[in-house]
């Protein structure tokens, strides 16, 4: 032990005076190279009339490096640190520049000033729905009446909500300000682990509604989401239980899950309460052909509306993922459950099917994933610029199955129609950062222009 506790000694001596003789200079900079800044920073950022952001950068090297602040371009400040008193509700780009010998380093962030809320007119419900990692670029704000962020998780049994990382919730946090400067309420989704494109759930995942069906867990559940509603401003809550047809059976606990839902709308501001005329309380139903086990949905006191998911289908052999039939069909059924036509969304999927199954190969239930691509609809439009007004493409074995805008089945406006003939709230679409912004393709642009003509 005495010989163990020398050795550490003279090793902690040695590396002291090792030390002691080292001199520490600071890194020389080539004349050539860009000046290094270092700050907190987030590429977006919300304020208020009147609030003074105020921001203070260190570079290196400091000696010879200019600084400057702009705003939209134009220098407001020189030096380290910055304080702007913000004075008008329009939007602005704030920019710090570090120069040395004519090199720039710079960042940038697009502020949002939040202005007095007044929702936007409309006739029927156009909602579209952003993924939360998602930027507000993808939104096209004067084609939607509703904008849904999906999603928020429950995919542990211990009825905890799985956040996204801190740059998705700055984010969403900006997302909200955008929306509610343009007279779009936004709603928060609540669902277990999907697979995207098609938002589907995982199969034989229950999580979820193990969470929601347990009075104590959906208890700690619901208080969570109440204070992420109040956290970030949102105006609604969709709930979204996608675990049907798995192999412990069918949807079980309707009763607990009514309960859950009534409970959670007993929990969320009224609308008058808001101090934006407003709040949601919606739920997702797929258009799997057991989705009368949502049938409990009509006993449920405070439900705006329900959006039928009515995209994402797949068969043995080619066919389209959202059949017309289907929709006079749904809003008949739920109907007979309590749930009116007026406060039923039928679901546009921009996203595309291709079936590639091989000559020869007949596919079972088993298998057909491994047979099955997805393509945004933004990327089929490219493929073929007469896309938006056809259903399919020749791609693949069996062919690439979407939703355009004016064919004469499954497309926005035939759709459309079916929902106006069975006086539907509306349409929804999933989601926009698949969809085109061009006038002549855009989905979005032509449930807005058929439900708000």
């Amino acid at each position: 032990m005495k010989i163990f506790r020398y050795i550490c000694i003279l090793i902690a001596c040695t590396c002291f005076c090792a030390s002691c003789s080292e001199k520490v200079s600071n890194p020389v900079f080539a004349d050539d190279e860009t000046p290094y800044i270092y700050m907190d920073w987030a590429a977006t950022n919300v304020c208020n009339i009147g609030d003074t952001l105020r921001f203070t950068a260190q570079v290196a090297p400091s000696e010879g490096t200019a600084c400057r602040w702009l705003i939209d371009g134009q220098t407001v400040s020189t030096g380290r640190t910055l304080e702007y008193e913000v004075t008008s509700p329009e939007p602005f780009i704030l920019r710090f520049e570090a120069e040395r010998n004519g090199i720039v380093n710079y960042r940038t962030s697009n502020v949002t000033v939040t202005k007095p809320f007044e929702p936007k007119e409309y006739e029927r419900v156009v909602m579209g729905v952003l993924g939360i990692s998602a930027t507000a670029a993808s939104v096209q704000w004067d084609h939607i009446t509703h904008l849904m962020i999906s999603s928020l998780t429950v995919n542990t049994e211990d009825g905890q909500l799985t956040l996204p990382d801190a740059a998705a919730l700055n984010n969403l946090k900006t997302t909200v300000s955008l929306a509610h400067n343009e007279g779009v309420y936004v709603i928060i989704d609540i669902t277990g682990t999907l697979v995207l494109p098609g938002g589907t759930g995982i199969y034989n995942e229950t999580a979820f509604n193990t969470v929601a069906a347990d009075p104590v867990l959906r208890t700690g559940i619901i208080a969570q989401i109440k204070s992420f509603v109040e956290q970030y401003g949102l105006d609604g809550v969709n709930i979204y239980i996608n675990n049907l047809n798995n192999d412990f059976g069918g949807l079980s606990n309707e009763e607990e899950l009514a309960a859950f839902m009534n409970e959670l709308g007993e929990a969320m501001p009224l609308p008058e309460d808001t101090g934006r005329g407003g709040f949601f309380i919606t739920a997702s139903v797929p258009q799997a052909w057991n989705n009368y086990e949502f049938s409990w949905l009509g006993s449920v006191t405070r439900l705006d509306w329900m959006n039928l998911m009515h995209f994402g289908s797949t068969d043995l052999t080619p066919c389209p993922h959202a059949a017309d039939w289907n929709i006079s069909d749904n809003i008949s059924r739920f109907g007979t459950y309590g749930v009116p036509a007026e406060k039923i969304l039928i679901g546009i999927g921009a996203f595309g099917i291709k079936y590639d199954i091989p000559a020869g190969v007949s596919a079972t239930w088993g298998d057909i994933d491994s047979y099955l691509s997805y393509f945004p609809y933004s990327e089929i439009v490219k493929m073929d610029p007469s896309a938006p007004s056809r259903n399919m493409l020749s791609q693949g074995t069996g062919g690439l199955w979407y939703v355009g805008v004016s064919a004469p089945e499954c497309s926005v406006e035939h759709k459309a129609s079916l929902v106006k003939d069975n006086s539907a709230g509306g349409m929804f679409v999933w989601m926009l950062e698949y969809d085109t912004d061009d006038p002549s393709s855009s989905l979005t642009q032509a449930a807005y222009k058929a439900m708000n003509p």
